[in-house]
């Protein structure tokens, strides 16, 4: 299961977390008591509700289609490509209930993967339809479960999204490798098929780690942290 980690649990308020090196317990005098949850909230939700949010996602999704629109103009014809979208923050939102909740962690059978909740990014749906419209395979990677499958497809299906090649999701049960290497073998496995990625897009580091895309485009997300 995708689990989410808060990006407001993630402050660093000790001095040895920062760097002190001596590798022993801090001491209470050497920690501060962090700043409120309500006002890191409070600045989410400025950050989201000012509009800087969608400018900054419109900016990167302006960059990718730039690159994929250069690039494919230099491309053999017998050249298969690819571009690969991650889905949570990338090419859906879910906006309302990470807010609802004041960005606290949740499962997937509480809020976050629902039909109700999970409208387009539409910087980024813009992105897959110009994709598909030069001829590039659009694949979905996701850290989302299959058990989701069903879901997942009507939430991408009603946002507007269709015609990808294949929507690649978490096997069930077993050992649940970190996001950063699941969806870097994903890619390999994609490329094994005989396909150029040509980008891969996701709002994670651990997105975009790894092989085997020629360029990567990070979106914002200071919402929670995926490793």
């Amino acid at each position: 299961m995708k689990r989410l980690v808060p990006v407001l649990l993630l402050i660093l308020v000790c001095g040895v977390a920062l760097g002190g090196g001596s590798g022993s317990a801090p001491s209470p005098a050497s920690c501060k008591e962090p700043e409120n949850h309500k006002f890191v909230v409070d600045r989410l939700l400025l950050y989201h509700d000012s509009g800087e949010y969608e400018r900054e996602i419109r900016d990167v999704a302006n960059s990718a289609r730039d690159y994929l629109n250069a690039r494919v103009k230099d491309a053999p014809k017998e050249d298969k490509l690819a571009a690969v979208f991650d889905i949570d923050e990338t090419s859906l939102s879910n906006w309302d209930a990470l807010a609802d909740c004041g960005f606290c962690s949740f499962t997937v059978q509480a809020k976050l993967y629902s039909v109700a909740h999970d409208p387009a990014i539409i910087p980024t749906l813009e992105l897959f339809n110009f994709a598909k419209s030069k001829g590039v395979a659009p694949f979905f990677v996701t850290g989302r479960p299959e058990a989701a499958r069903a879901v997942t497809i009507k939430s991408l299906n009603d946002a507007g999204y269709s015609g990808w090649t294949d929507l690649i999701m978490r096997p069930e049960g077993g050992k649940q490798e970190p996001a950063r290497i699941f969806k870097s073998h994903q890619r390999q496995l994609i490329t094994d098929k005989g396909y150029r990625i040509v980008f891969s897009i996701g709002d994670q580091a651990s997105d975009l780690a790894g092989c085997c895309a020629e360029r990567t485009f990070k979106l914002p997300n200071p919402f929670y942290l995926i490793e």
